[in-house]
């Protein structure tokens, strides 16, 4: 674990010996309760046939006549992509201690849509898509958690191999048609405070997380580089039992070692590649990705379900972001109403409407972010359950439309939380 990392965590663990007394959970943040969920998933992605996905999801499963916090989720995909996605996660290795979370993802093939250009200025639809195959993910989560949830250090491991079949414009003419594989091995560390009135649906508090991810050279071309981020939330009550929510999040690349950052060696590798109908602005757009991220490195991207929901997933990137939001949730019930529908089922907490803001930013350098910004507004429900599941569903529109989101978690998470 980097030094960095380490003397953070010492400085927010010394810090929050004196402000957890301030606090008190208000619930059991151990649940047991059993809930459950399946339902097909329909779906349609670009340059693919469309298809069905069968997810299943079994929270706080019992062993016999023990109860546990353990969570098991399958998902089952077919059509135009086909694979299996399995995951464990809150396996008590020390009971409310030390957690371990594994993960498994199998997909045979695929394709995904990818911008050519990531920046905030960029059209929407010069994007070209990207057909994977034999597409593997392993590996897992290790949480040591203290004081009752409040104060947590982990770290995170995925081994990804993937190989890259085809490429097409966005009018799904063939561009490159020959199979490249590559294989990566991602390592996170990290620390969470916690100190909110709830983990699962905070209605007080703050909560603070930190990240540092290494990202080493995969190729003697590519940037060597680490990134950090910085993710800040404010839970602010109001009302009888409902709360605003500000977030904040930044994060950035330090790049250890430049790759290769000559525009038209790149140009030359990404034109031997190309097929015959692949034109020189899609070539050019290409080895200019490339050259930024071998000179600035990635921070991650915008967009999805997550943050500036009114975009496609990936819809921005850069080494430097930022993003900043607000959302009121008014929660309608709080009333523990157990339901049974034959694929879902669970005890309701909550109920709520919610309302947001959100605006965000890439960029190269740190000088130039907020220079330019793109903003979602929106509004959904969620309903809160005792097993640990927020059902949501959000509409969001910005510059580029509107999107709808269905999801299993709040808004603004990482891979902390």
């Amino acid at each position: 674990m980097p030094l960095r990392l380490l003397t953070l965590c010492a400085l927010l663990l010394a810090l929050f010996t004196g402000l957890v007394q301030g606090i008190e959970r208000r619930r059991n943040q151990f649940p047991t309760d059993f809930g459950y969920l399946v339902a097909p998933i329909p779906y349609i992605i670009p340059g693919s046939k469309p298809g069905i996905a069968l997810l299943g999801g079994f929270n706080n499963i019992s062993f016999g006549s023990t109860p546990s916090t353990v969570d098991a989720y399958v998902v089952l995909i077919g059509g135009g992509v086909t694979g299996v996605v399995t995951a464990i996660s809150d396996i008590p290795l020390w009971p409310e201690t030390l957690l371990l979370d594994l993960t498994r993802v199998n997909i045979s093939k695929g394709s995904q849509k990818t911008y050519r250009d990531q920046r905030m200025n960029s059209d929407p639809k010069n994007f070209l898509i990207t057909e994977l195959s034999d597409t593997n993910l392993q590996g897992g989560r290790l949480i040591l958690t203290l004081f009752d949830r409040m104060f947590e250090l982990f770290t995170i491991q995925y081994d990804i191999s993937a190989a890259i079949s085809a490429i097409r414009d966005n009018k799904e003419n063939l561009l490159y048609e020959k199979k490249q594989s590559f294989e990566v091995e991602t390592k996170t560390y990290g620390s969470q405070l916690d100190w909110t009135d709830d983990r699962v649906d905070p209605r007080k508090g703050v909560r603070l997380v930190y990240t540092y991810a290494d990202s080493p050279a995969r190729t003697s071309l590519s940037a060597d580089y680490h990134v950090q981020s910085y993710n800040a939330t404010g839970y602010f009550p109001v009302l009888t039992n409902s709360t605003i929510a500000f977030n904040w999040f930044q994060a950035g690349a330090t790049v250890r070692k430049q790759g290769n950052t000559d525009l038209n060696s790149l140009i030359a590798l990404e034109t031997a590649r190309c097929l015959a109908n692949c034109d020189n602005a899609t070539i050019t757009d290409l080895a200019t990705n490339q050259q930024t991220l071998n000179r600035y490195g990635s921070a991650g991207t915008l967009g999805g379900a997550s943050r500036l929901r009114s975009y496609a997933g990936g819809r921005y990137s850069g080494a430097q972001l930022g993003f900043r939001a607000v959302e009121f949730r008014w929660n309608l019930t709080d009333e523990n109403t157990p339901f049974d529908f034959y694929f879902i089922r669970d005890i309701r907490t909550g109920l709520q409407l919610a309302f947001f803001y959100e605006e965000g930013s890439v960029a190269g350098t740190s000088s130039e972010l907020w220079k330019e910004k793109r903003t979602s507004t929106g509004a959904g429900t969620r309903v809160v359950t005792s097993s640990g599941f927020v059902y949501r569903f959000d509409v969001a529109t910005g510059q580029e439309g509107p999107e709808v989101i269905l999801f299993v978690d709040y808004p603004w998470g990482t891979i902390g939380q």
